[in-house]
């Protein structure tokens, strides 16, 4: 092999090595985000912000994945596997303290972003079934959700706390597969934990005729809400899905955008600036109805915490005030 043939090798190494090192460095820093089930809230709003982010930024790119939901996802970010998720304001208070359903682990390393949306939560039968209250679904199987849902959490804590828990046969199916299941009476009650109006109820309330059960009341009787501050009493208005004709009682959660502790500030800032834009605000309103109205006023209205610094800093540079936790 000749002494030039050589040099020419080594040089187009050389020059394959400074181009890819090159573009390597030129490429925007790769952001993990975590959703939620495909059809569900989390899974929407999450999609929408990736594609805001991606589209408009120069500075990351986000790669998605889906999840079965806010636990999951608050697991996710605690461990660093995660950047950017979505979380149930709830669930963040339980793990800051251990008391997350069958985990006492602390989760310290997950801190607030922004307020997104109410989730109410929603108990669902069939119109000709027996279930009139609540407390009709002892004996009967309840959908509640994936395991590592928010939604599956949620209703843990309020069938627990009204004594209900252990009388019931809680079946762990996902929302798009418990309306099936319902319909072909595989289950009699599904439990729903998302904002207004939730496709699966929507879907189901055209598929056949539905009910809602109030489930306020039994929440106040059982000093739920005194044990679990962070629900508030709120009301599915009639007409939210085919066939109710009455306001539905109820108690929701807030839904927030998180990050890791590890992400760095100007990271959040980036992604909180694409967020609550003006045509951010607009597609999130296009794609989830429940968004309609969320403004930077109402983005930092959430008393949870704490707040990540990149998010704490964006919000002063918003000139808003942040709330005392």
């Amino acid at each position: 092999m000749s002494k030039r043939f050589f040099h020419l090798c080594s040089l187009f190494v050389l020059l394959s090595a400074t181009l890819s090192a090159t573009l390597v460095l030129a490429a925007p820093p790769q952001v993990r985000f975590v959703s939620g089930p495909a059809g569900g809230t989390f899974d929407v709003v999450g999609d929408t912000i990736t594609r805001l982010v991606n589209e408009k930024s120069t500075e990351m790119h986000i790669s998605r994945s889906i999840s079965a939901g806010s636990v999951e996802n608050l697991r996710r970010l605690s461990s660093g596997q995660a950047d950017f998720g979505i979380i149930y304001a709830g669930d963040l208070f339980l793990a800051q303290q251990g008391r997350l359903p069958y985990d006492a682990r602390t989760y310290d390393n997950v801190l607030v972003a922004a307020y997104l949306y109410s989730a109410p939560a929603q108990m669902l039968v069939r119109q000709d079934s027996d279930i009139q209250t609540v407390e009709d679904l002892v004996g009967k199987r309840v959908a509640i959700g994936g395991p590592g849902s928010g939604a599956a959490a949620a209703a843990q804590l309020y069938l627990t706390s009204i004594g209900l828990w252990d009388r019931i046969r809680p079946d762990y199916t996902g929302y798009q597969e418990a309306v099936s299941a319902l319909a072909h009476r595989y289950v009699d009650a599904i439990w729903l934990f998302a904002a207004l109006p939730t496709p699966a109820a929507t879907h189901a309330g055209q598929a056949f005729p539905i009910r809602l059960l109030d489930l306020q009341e039994a929440g106040v009787k059982a000093g739920f809400f005194t044990d679990y501050p962070f629900f508030a009493p709120t009301t599915i208005p009639a007409g939210t899905y085919q066939g109710i004709d009455r306001d539905i009682s109820t108690f929701s959660d807030r839904a927030l955008l998180a990050a890791g502790a590890q992400v760095p500030e100007e990271a959040v800032r980036e992604v909180l600036r694409k967020v609550f834009s003006g045509e951010g605000l607009d597609r999130l309103g296009e794609k989830e109805p429940s968004l309609v109205g969320l403004n930077k006023q109402k983005g930092v209205q959430t008393k949870a915490r704490p707040l990540h610094p990149g998010a704490m800093t964006f919000w002063k540079e918003q000139g808003l005030q942040i709330s005392a936790p």
